[in-house]
């Protein structure tokens, strides 16, 4: 009986073609994959895939064409070298979701041909947090890849990705993100009590010598973020209330440059809020963040309702630019800059004037589906 009712099924699909049928032979169609993607600036974004599969998608810095994706695990981390050429994530691969042994996995793409050219099993340590960029970094000379661990204890896996191989771990405890040197195989991290701890690798990658540094910033009354943007030697951090931590890791722990408040004249209720909530442009030394209105405890996740241009080298808060709900944050190091935001399933792209005192046009906009949008990552 199913036979037959399966005969008469498609006996009555084809005689629906037939009736609508158009003159002349059907011609087949054929498929093909391109080589390669199109050349030009990419910007990537994160899909967690906190429910099954991951991906990292790419789009055009210029029109935010979609161009594809790199399928990963799930609650990945991604990491894009300087060069824009290669992609890292780590992520965890659920044998059923909801149970069953975990794969913890470095995978390393090629981007251009979007396709994956190595794997590198991790212990099974992977902090499955979202989306952050210090929660995935390279060495300076991009021959190790730092993995953020969480079991609740933290620690830092050390890989070498060119021999495709985990050299060694460091315990970090009560210390969270990783901030590479700018030479050497060396790292600093934040501490729970206020300090940053840095941690310099041995010969062999297998272990690191420990320096603390004082206490930073006060983590019950001025805590900072994790994202952070590389000015200079220095890093610049932001505090929950809008103060600026700069501090510098030159040395074998790290030292504070200077701190200072940020919404000093500025209508009351501003702070910073969002996931990757400040971006930098080097050539004009500005950093954007992202703001929201009638912050208080426990606000500091809120998306920005407006993106501030502030600049870093006098000390002043130069366009309130309004924006609809924004995550996260990056910019290009042009003259003339050009930011890109997340909110939600949607990215945008928007173009600086410096002419208006840095203010904001959203000059594109797409739709990004699967993916938060807690991390959006330009590369040339």
């Amino acid at each position: 009986m199913r036979s037959a009712g399966f005969a008469v099924a498609a006996l009555c699909v084809c005689a629906s073609l037939s009736s609508g049928a158009v003159d002349g032979p059907s011609l087949p169609q054929h498929l093909t994959v391109k080589a390669a993607i199109d050349p030009g600036p990419n910007v990537f974004t994160t899909s967690v895939g906190d429910a099954g599969a991951g991906s990292i998608n790419v789009f055009s810095a210029t029109d935010l064409k979609f161009k594809g994706s790199m399928t990963t695990g799930s609650m990945g981390q991604t990491l894009i070298t300087p060069d824009g050429k290669t992609a890292y994530t780590s992520s965890v691969y659920l044998k059923r979701i909801s149970y069953g042994n975990p794969e913890f996995i470095l995978q390393v793409y090629d981007v251009a041909t979007l396709s994956p050219t190595k794997e590198i099993a991790l212990p099974p340590k992977l902090a499955m947090v979202g989306t952050q960029e210090p929660m995935l970094a390279q060495s300076a000379d991009g021959r190790l890849v730092y993995v953020q661990n969480a079991t609740p204890a933290t620690s830092i896996t050390v890989v070498d990705v060119v021999a495709g191989k985990v050299t060694g771990e460091i315990p970090a405890p009560g210390c969270f993100g990783i901030y590479p040197s700018l030479e050497g195989h060396r790292f600093s991290a934040i501490c729970g009590d206020g300090t940053f701890a840095s941690f310099t690798l041995n010969a062999e990658e297998t272990s690191a010598d420990r320096s603390q540094s004082k206490k930073i910033f006060d983590v019950d009354k001025d805590p900072i973020f994790v994202p952070t943007a590389r000015v200079g030697t220095d890093f610049v951090f932001i505090s929950f209330h809008g103060n600026v931590y700069r501090v510098s890791d030159s040395g074998p722990a790290i030292k504070l440059v200077e701190t200072y408040p940020m919404t000093d004249g500025v209508d009351p209720g501003w702070a910073p809020g969002g996931a990757q909530l400040v971006a930098y442009n080097k050539a004009n030394d500005v950093l954007f963040i992202g703001m929201h209105p009638n912050a208080k405890e426990g606000s500091h996740k809120t998306p920005a309702k407006e993106i501030w241009a502030y600049n870093l080298r006098t000390k002043q808060l130069l366009y309130r630019s309004p924006v609809e709900d924004v995550l996260a944050l990056t910019a290009s190091d042009a003259p003339v800059p050009v930011i890109f935001a997340g909110k939600g399933k949607v990215l945008f792209r928007l173009e600086v004037d410096p002419e208006a005192k840095f203010a904001l046009k959203k000059s594109h906009e797409v739709y990004n589906p699967g993916t938060d949008n807690s991390t959006v990552i330009l590369r040339p």
